[in-house]
């Protein structure tokens, strides 16, 4: 039996992450909770050596999600409140249960996060730039996947091209240099 100390969780995890996904279609919450499950009851010892490793990196995504969650509830919801509001007060709608202030953003290279009501004209090019290459971006794989699409026709991708022609054709479609890889959705 080894130790704690002489196992490395973060490579032991890799291979158990890749013997989870099955070859075919998968919906990665379900292989993820089937897996946490798996390692509950046979490997509680890497799940814990895992989850120990990657604490910091797991919690800035569920605070960076956090952010993003209530800045997209607010664009979504408050048109509704606001019209609920007004509809209530004959026209006086209260529009300070918007909160649009306290909406945060990226607003630089190394992933500050302010609030709106704290944000620089500075602040405010740099998160319209993100969403501009975002956009350009999402445009491209667009145009990409939608000439795939027509090129393929009825039949599989993998029918139609090797995986040399689909890069080749990705990087000409969005003009992306020689290491370039399609993004996978979320």
């Amino acid at each position: 039996m080894s130790s704690v100390a002489d196992r490395d969780f973060i490579a032991e995890m890799s291979r158990a992450v890749e013997a989870a996904i099955p070859a075919g279609d998968y919906v990665a919450s379900v292989v993820a909770a089937d897996l946490v499950e798996h390692l509950r009851d046979e490997d509680p010892e890497l799940l814990a050596g895992w989850l120990d490793l990657k604490a910091a990196v797991i919690l800035a995504d569920v605070v960076a999600r956090r952010s993003n969650s209530k800045r997209q509830a607010a664009r979504i919801g408050a048109p509704r409140r606001a019209f609920a509001e007004a509809a209530r007060s004959f026209g006086e709608g209260d529009v300070t249960a918007l909160h649009p202030f306290a909406a945060e953003y990226v607003v630089d290279e190394d992933n500050t996060r302010r609030t709106v009501a704290n944000m620089t004209a500075g602040d405010c090019r740099f998160v319209a730039s993100k969403y501009e290459d975002a956009a350009r971006i999402s445009k491209l794989e667009a145009a990409f996947h939608r000439a795939v699409g027509k090129k393929i026709g009825p039949r599989l991708v993998g029918e139609v091209f090797t995986e040399a022609q689909y890069l080749e054709m990705y990087r000409s479609v969005t003009q992306s240099g020689p290491r370039a890889m399609p993004r996978a959705a979320a």
